[in-house]
């Protein structure tokens, strides 16, 4: 999954960026998650318990709940 340029292009986000990543995550683990996050300036880092790779499907209510309060702070 390395891509050499994705760091980079990420910091010339110019949006609010929201990074939700399932903690139980066994193809790409919360480590990666949480450089991806730090790569997008501004960006908000959350750790979805009690989820693996899909955490919008595993713990959809709670991802809701996150995006509403993400969305609701702009």
């Amino acid at each position: 999954m390395y891509e050499p340029t994705l760091r980079s292009r990420l910091a010339r986000m110019p949006v609010p960026a929201l990074v939700a990543w399932g903690e139980s995550d066994g193809i790409v683990d919360v480590d990666y998650g949480r450089r991806y996050a730090d790569s997008i300036a501004g960006a908000r880092f959350e750790r979805i318990a009690e989820a693996g790779h899909f955490p919008h499907m595993e713990q959809l209510d709670e991802v809701i709940s996150l995006v509403g309060d993400f969305a609701g702070g702009l």
